[in-house]
């Protein structure tokens, strides 16, 4: 697979990189999130559960590191010249610290990853050790890095309305073959086929669909279970394009609702609309949750909702198809919404063992107001 995008893409996201380096006074950084060194680097493979890092310098050098066998994988997906494989017998924490001294001799401060899912403690405390023996004070960036992810540039934002346009053909799929009758996997396979299909290539996170009852527990997912008449049907699911995610979850039902699921349905798109008013620039994704909160309250359903309300997306790889951990649209978030930003609203009623209702919508921060990237118009909602 070719890099997703023009080398020039990668070039301006290095420099930013950086120029951090630069301000915070660091001679290098080590980078091991999966998702970070995509953005920088374009490299991109399912093998991300082994040891893999990506090395920039304050200075213009800049090398992948990674398993022997991964390194074509890598010189497919990037424009890097160096791109360095270790055998499956080394020690790849020691292979790092190698790399970084040729790279950067003599570093004195090196910035890390110290929330990177992917780099247990073990070799995660092990890699601090090696440095500061090697003479260089360990910085964590996590932050530093988080930010430039934030705010997504127009190539970005296009692969991101590719993902919508493969999401929503996905949805479309599923919510046709939800009828009673059929089974919870015959759905998924829906899914599936809708959203690959449509251009999807490996999801960050697979598709939910759960039916009647079992829609009251969250990240519930397909069984043989059979759809009954007159019941919701909670469905949520993200394509991804070159990495880049746009989910939309989305409830069907087969036939009238009574009882609470009746009330659920109408407060839930209530609250997502409430929510959705807020997303705007210089909104308070804060002032979002509270909306989203006070209009679930007001329909007498308060205690059906126990989440935040909405979370950035991007690139993503499993086990999440989220960026939550960059902006997530909860009480304490202090950020405030600025164009070029993509958040997935999304607020979910659930009773357990009874239903569960959701209604979302993945969208774009313009500089007026915001675009909805996601949608399901099969007339099954009311």
């Amino acid at each position: 697979m070719p890099p997703v995008f023009p080398a020039a893409e990668y070039d301006r996201r290095l420099a930013g990189l950086r120029a951090t380096l630069k301000a915070q006074e660091l001679d290098a950084v080590i980078v091991h999130t999966p998702e970070n060194v995509c953005y920088l680097s374009g490299h991109a493979t399912p093998g991300y559960y082994t040891y893999q890092c990506l090395i920039v310098t304050a200075d213009g050098e800049a090398a992948l590191l990674m398993r022997e066998t991964e390194t074509v994988n890598a010189a497919e997906t990037t424009y890097f010249d160096r791109i360095t494989g270790f055998p499956d017998s080394a020690d790849p924490v020691a292979a790092t610290v190698s790399l970084l001294a040729e790279l950067a001799p003599g570093a004195r401060a090196v910035g890390v990853e110290a929330r990177s899912w992917f780099l247990p403690p073990e070799p995660f405390l092990k890699l601090g050790g090696l440095l500061r023996a090697a003479g260089a004070e360990v910085t964590h960036i996590d932050d530093a890095l988080a930010a430039a992810r934030l705010l997504k540039s127009p190539l970005e934002i296009e692969r991101i309305r590719d993902a919508a346009r493969a999401t929503n053909a996905g949805m479309a799929a599923a919510a046709a073959a939800a009828v009673p009758g059929a089974s919870e996997r015959a759905v998924a396979a829906a899914a599936f086929g809708g959203l690959i299909a449509a251009g999807s290539e490996y999801f960050g996170m697979e598709p939910f669909v759960a039916s009647g009852p079992r829609a009251g527990t969250i990240h519930a997912s397909w069984t043989d279970r059979v759809i009954r008449p007159n019941e919701p049907v909670l469905l949520e699911m993200s394509a991804t394009t070159g990495r880049y995610n746009a989910p939309l979850m989305h409830t069907v039902w087969t036939g009238p609702l009574t009882g609470e699921a009746a009330a659920m349905a109408p407060a839930c798109l209530a609250a997502r609309d409430a929510a959705l008013a807020h997303v705007v620039p210089g909104g308070s994704p804060a002032a979002a949750h509270a909306a989203c909160k006070q209009a679930i309250a007001d329909a007498g359903l308060a205690h059906t909702y126990r989440k935040r309300s909405g979370y950035s997306v991007g690139i993503a790889f499993a086990p999440d198809w989220g960026e939550g951990h960059l902006l997530s649209l909860g009480e304490n978030e202090r950020r405030v919404f600025a164009p070029g930003m993509v958040v997935h609203v999304v607020p979910t009623l659930r009773i357990k063992d009874t239903a569960g209702i959701g209604f979302s919508a993945t969208v774009l921060l313009t500089e007026d107001g915001h675009e909805v990237l996601t949608s399901c118009d099969t007339g099954a909602e009311q």
